[in-house]
């Protein structure tokens, strides 16, 4: 079975405003908690074997440290990262996925840069044109899948239906659940909205792959009314930071109200239960759908226990065979 095997992930070690700092003690955490798991860390071999440190054999012995010429600076767009990729970290451990060195890829490099290096790299799945964001946050009961959350800032109906489809096979391979699909939107209602959206709802109400449900209102994409939310990359990215930034806050409010008495005390118990559910580095790592190939995109501002998560991620989708059952399904379907 290809989710009892052992998994390699390449991990662009650079990435990501704290670097190596934050990526090593993250793939260090994934490979704790995965002993199936082995990694290819890609950058300066100096930097990433003394923040190494002082792990044991156990993890040494699951790590290969792969050089890199240079590292592509988090501020660099997709157009500089195509002329001047070539020998980064980025690259590289985009390379060792093609080559078959690794079944996947973790960077919390800039985005844009990632998408299009992942596309030239990779190229794309059948009729597929743009890649998407897609990542899991916290509902009322399961998850709820959104994308696009950032590689595409404006998209046409037909994209949207492109993400309904994308997204819609890769919540059923990885939630095992056939997802109720929406539209992000102003209102429920069917006149409200852009005619981008209007018109997004009339291709998705006709295309039998998928289960469209309807327009969703951002208060109540965390409700569960649907499993998997489409939305152009501008509003997905503003809607996954604005409640990231709100769990942060309702959580510093809590504790300030807790206090440190007896009760207090004994209420942190149960915050720390919901805190682990709700935290945002849990949910961290975003698959970049519709390349030919397992990439996932960690937040640049990821802590360690974020990046583990974006790790663990990616040996998921590697074992699940993702890709493999895109292709199927997208090739299927024509």
């Amino acid at each position: 079975m290809s989710e009892n095997r052992e998994t390699c992930i390449a991990v662009d070690a650079m990435s990501g405003d704290g670097a190596c700092r934050v990526t090593v003690p993250g793939a260090l955490r994934a490979l704790r908690a995965d002993p199936r798991l082995r990694l290819v860390l890609v950058g300066e071999p100096d930097a990433i074997t003394n923040t190494l440190g002082a792990a044991g054999r156990d993890l040494r012995d699951r790590i290969e440290v792969e050089p890199a010429t240079s590292t592509l600076p988090m501020e660099v767009g997709a157009a500089r990262a195509l002329r001047s990729g070539r020998g980064s970290s980025m690259q590289h451990a985009l390379e060792l996925a093609v080559s078959g060195r690794a079944r996947a890829v973790v960077s919390g490099g800039n985005t844009g840069a990632l998408m299009a290096l992942s596309r030239q790299a990779m190229g794309m799945l059948p009729g597929i044109e743009r890649p998407a964001l897609m990542a899991a946050i916290p509902g009322v009961g399961e998850s709820v899948w959104m994308l696009d959350l950032g590689a595409n800032v404006g998209v046409d109906a037909q994209r949207l239906l492109e993400f309904a489809r994308l997204g819609g096979i890769a919540v059923r391979v990885l939630s095992g659940r056939e997802p109720r699909v929406g539209l992000l939107n102003i209102g429920h209602e069917p006149s409200k909205g852009p005619d981008v959206l209007r018109e997004a709802a009339r291709l998705m109400e006709a295309e039998h792959d998928v289960n469209y449900c309807g327009f969703v209102e951002a208060d109540g994409v965390f409700s569960g009314v649907v499993d998997l939310l489409v939305c152009d990359g501008f509003a997905g990215n503003v809607l996954l930071k604005s409640a990231e930034g709100m769990a942060r806050l309702m959580f510093a409010r809590m504790r300030q109200s807790l206090g440190r008495g007896p009760a207090g005390w004994l209420a942190a118990r149960h915050l720390k239960a919901l805190h682990d559910r709700l935290d945002p580095a849990v949910h961290n790592g975003a698959p970049l759908l519709g390349v030919q190939g397992t990439v996932i995109k960690s937040h640049g501002s990821a802590c360690e226990r974020g990046f583990e998560a974006a790790i663990a991620l990616a040996a998921l989708e590697a074992r699940r065979d993702l890709v493999s059952r895109l292709e199927q399904q997208l090739w299927a379907s024509y």
